[in-house]
């Protein structure tokens, strides 16, 4: 496990009381394995133990999925749901002359949004070196850069800007509170600030993958109330606060619009601790015992892992942990991680699965478990198994 400790990002607080060893198999050589606790003094939620700020940096320089899109027209329904929200909550607050920045924007989903919506001062920076080009080709926007969050400063002129949106980036930051001072100490006195992230009381509200939340990445846990205790201590105040619901399979997410308040950062009361967090992680290890016994319950003599994702990193080493040995190799169709290993296994392109058309391709992946199975099974005689 990880030792880089770190104090509690919203009240600086030193003394946690851990919840969640998530073990992962190392990626590329990146061990981003972490351990999840929640601070005594305020209730926060977070890692605590976790890898290094330069092992993040070389994850989302070399190995990130969100420069990788679908066509603008293929978007799924979450995806949809998330942009009409953020245009939504922007819409009273935003003029249509509006100067807004998407940092962490990936390959520019929002920022389509937002331009269809009718803003056109737009800009977007995000650490994927492919981010400016998935921009251009799937949403036809020329205004997104590639850059980490502290060059935000540097790549565009943030004192300037009306609203800078963070969505899908709070829970990714290893020093958030860093970050977000020194951003805030950058913007305008009359900027706004958006924020997204998945809604820590919702991660058991429906079907869920086990320990789903603690991703690759996610290393921050955001309830409402936590969110804009963390606000406040900057010295924001809360204009508007949502929870959106997405479908089964995804996290519900937690929509927030921020404005300076310098008499908001007074320190506020502890965030509530009936936040889920004991039942979310208690059915998660209950749902990956399952799945760990079906894998190993299985008769074949060979078997393929199709899916290098966050789940398979968690997976990978509790099979180990079991004995088992029969895993013949893992396949994945994202161009980023091909020729990386995740654990022991080489990550091939599908068509891998040729070379072994006897074995048994275990489909790792909760939210497209269907999508992939069907589509195996009409292409494919291997058997293949599912774990959900």
């Amino acid at each position: 496990m990880n030792q880089h400790t770190r104090c509690c990002p919203v009240c600086r607080g030193d003394h946690t009381v851990p919840l969640h060893l998530n073990t992962h198999a190392a990626l590329d050589g990146l061990d981003m394995s972490y351990r999840v606790a929640r601070c005594v003094s305020c209730g926060f939620v977070f890692a605590d133990q976790l890898p290094s700020p330069a092992a993040y940096a070389a994850y989302y320089r070399s190995l990130s999925k969100y420069d990788i899109a679908p066509g603008s027209g293929d978007l799924s329904v979450a995806d949809r749901l998330r942009c009409d929200a953020a245009v939504a909550v922007l819409r009273p607050h935003a003029k249509p002359d509006a100067r807004i920045a998407d940092l962490g924007c990936g390959s520019g989903m929002l920022l389509g949004a937002l331009k269809a919506a009718g803003w056109s001062r737009l800009d977007g920076i995000d650490p994927a070196p492919g981010a400016p080009h998935q921009a251009s080709q799937q949403f036809e926007l020329d205004c997104v850069r590639c850059g980490t969050l502290d060059q935000a400063a540097t790549l565009l002129d943030l004192a300037a800007t009306d609203v800078i949106c963070l969505t899908g980036v709070l829970e990714h930051l290893p020093q958030v509170r860093e970050d977000l001072e020194a951003l805030t100490a950058a913007i305008g006195d009359d900027t706004r600030i958006l924020v997204e992230v998945p809604a820590l009381e919702r991660f058991a509200h429906h079907s869920f993958e086990p320990h789903g939340e603690f991703s690759l990445e996610h290393i921050q846990y955001f309830s409402a109330d936590s969110l804009k205790r963390l606000f406040a201590e900057l010295g924001f105040t809360s204009l508007s606060s949502t929870i959106v619901d997405l479908p089964p399979g995804y996290c519900d997410s937690l929509f927030a619009l921020f404005a300076r308040d310098p008499a908001t950062a007074e320190r506020s009361a502890p965030t509530a601790t009936n936040d889920g967090i004991k039942d979310y992680i208690a059915r998660s290890e209950a749902m990956t015992r399952a799945a760990v016994a079906r894998i190993t319950a299985c008769p074949a003599k060979t078997m393929m892992i199709y899916g290098a994702g966050s789940h398979t990193a968690r997976l990978l080493p509790r099979l180990i942990e079991a004995g088992e040995s029969r895993l013949a190799g893992l396949v994945d169709s994202n161009p980023n991680l091909r020729g990386k290993r995740l654990g022991p296994l080489l990550i091939e392109t599908p068509d891998a699965l040729d070379r072994h058309p006897d074995a048994t391709i275990v489909v790792s992946s909760f939210r497209s478990q269907q999508t992939i199975s069907d589509a195996l099974r009409a292409s494919r005689s291997n058997p293949v198994l599912t774990l959900y």
